[in-house]
């Protein structure tokens, strides 16, 4: 009986039953993705494996991430590297999309990990979505959009700053990132032991900022990047002369701790539920007592900046292809590829998905222009909402799609953990990552999860 009601359904009768509307709605709101089509300053690629995948054991090497809650009235710096697209973004495009997401101060979190540099104990951002990594030197000059010259203390960076490099110096070569949140940090790049978790990297290439217009936690003094070599930002020549042709990549952290035989290329990464806590595993899973409930693995692709030739195909941001996305009885299949980013606080979807899901919540939210993303009553009750990976539905907690510490002052609505992506790249960020463990295994080329309870 259950088999002749779908197919009626599935046939668009024009008269909806009550037995029809109880059943899973499957639909297709565009053509299934194409891996070789870009995606507004993207382009993509299977990557390639080089060793079998590694069996999923503890290991003791691992860090705890200290989440860093943003306060009343401090606007986050964004430091993943996928800020970069989004301020080069044409109008209308991603910019648009993402601008105002900065500004969702009290929602933000960024996660931070202690590291020894070169014997320095110094708490790091943690990002799983930018390559380099720097400190702040000793010294610096601090400034404002304008150029304008501030005290240090107006940059936000906590301490000890760094005096120099432990093994020298390089030459005539410079590090230069810009944010989509408009700060920009540069300075000298040379060699410093590295050493987070157990894991240590001698004489890795880092970099220190001197000259600075940032918007700081006062808790870290640099960034810790775990992407891959493709989305580095060394240049030769003078600060403020960057360009492609002058370009330098170079072995970032995890890779030098792959290559010098310190970890498995592997790491895997779970934020802790109801708290702003983590914790990341280098060679394997951390040794914590999880109880799962699902698993799954899927292909890790390749996702480069287009229109940079020099780095084409050289692997960058840890993205994948989800099977679809699920909210209460209605399931989408269409095909995007989603970037996973610990730098990112929620998802980015598609904008019909991004709206549809909206839609779902109980009382409706509501897009607010001047945010930038969707609000809903601060009791509304969000809808079941899981992530489809390789036909395993990855469940996201209800408590996690609702921002009780974010309230529009106008409404007092709270923002909600469902932002709109524009036309991409989409994101897997903190709202889904706090519900699963997440296996980066890029010696094998794949992606595991496992569903947390």
């Amino acid at each position: 009986m259950k088999a002749l009601q779908l197919a009626f359904c599935l046939l668009g009768s024009v008269v909806i039953t009550a037995s029809c509307a109880n059943l899973p709605r499957v639909r297709r709101h565009a053509p299934d993705w194409d891996l070789a089509k870009p995606m507004n300053g993207l382009s993509f690629e299977r990557a390639k494996a080089i060793k079998e995948p590694s069996n999923d054991r503890t290991t003791m090497h691992f860090s705890h991430l200290k989440g860093i809650k943003a306060k009343p009235g401090q606007q986050h710096s964004g430091v993943s590297a996928l800020s970069r697209l989004r301020s080069s973004s044409t109008p209308g495009s991603i910019k648009q999309s993402f601008q105002n997401i900065s500004a969702l101060t009290a929602a933000s979190t960024q996660y931070a990990i202690q590291c020894g540099w070169d014997g320095v104990p110094v708490w790091l951002l943690f990002d799983t979505g930018s390559s380099d990594t720097w400190a702040t030197k000793t010294g610096f000059k601090c400034s404002d959009g304008t150029g304008d010259s501030h005290n240090e203390a107006a940059c936000g960076f906590s301490t000890p700053y760094i005096d120099g490099f432990g093994h020298g110096q390089i030459d005539e070569l410079h590090f230069y990132l810009k944010y989509g949140s408009g700060e920009h940090i540069s300075g000298p790049m040379g060699y410093s032991d590295v050493s987070c978790g157990g894991v240590s990297v001698s004489k890795q290439q880092v970099g220190l900022a001197n000259n600075t217009y940032w918007h700081g936690n006062n808790v870290t003094v640099g960034i810790l990047g775990l992407a891959y070599p493709a989305i580095t930002s060394a240049y030769y020549g003078d600060v403020g002369q960057e360009a492609p042709w002058n370009a330098m990549s170079y072995t970032p952290f995890l890779t030098s701790a792959i290559s010098q035989g310190t970890i498995d290329p592997v790491f895997s990464v779970a934020l802790i539920k109801n708290s702003t806590d983590g914790v990341i595993a280098w060679g394997g899973l951390p040794p914590m007592d999880w109880q799962f409930r699902g698993y799954a693995k899927t292909d890790l692709i390749i996702a480069n900046l287009v229109g940079q030739p020099e780095t084409a195909w050289k692997y960058s941001f840890y993205t994948i292809v989800p099977d679809g996305i699920r909210w209460d009885q209605t399931t989408d299949t269409t095909k995007y590829p989603y970037i996973v980013d610990t730098g990112t606080t929620m998802l980015y979807l598609p904008p019909p998905l991004a709206e549809s899901i909206a839609n779902s919540f109980q009382p409706r939210a509501v897009y607010l222009y001047q945010w930038g993303t969707y609000f809903a009553p601060c009791d509304a009750i969000p809808p079941h909402f899981a992530i489809i990976i390789s036909g395993v539905e990855f469940w996201i907690n209800p408590a996690d799609l609702i921002y009780h510490d974010l309230v529009d002052p106008l409404t007092g609505y709270c923002a909600i953990g469902i932002a709109s992506g524009g036309p991409g790249p989409y994101i897997l960020g903190d709202v889904f990552l706090q519900n699963v463990l997440a296996v980066f295994d890029v010696g094998a080329a794949e992606m595991r999860f496992y569903s947390r309870k």
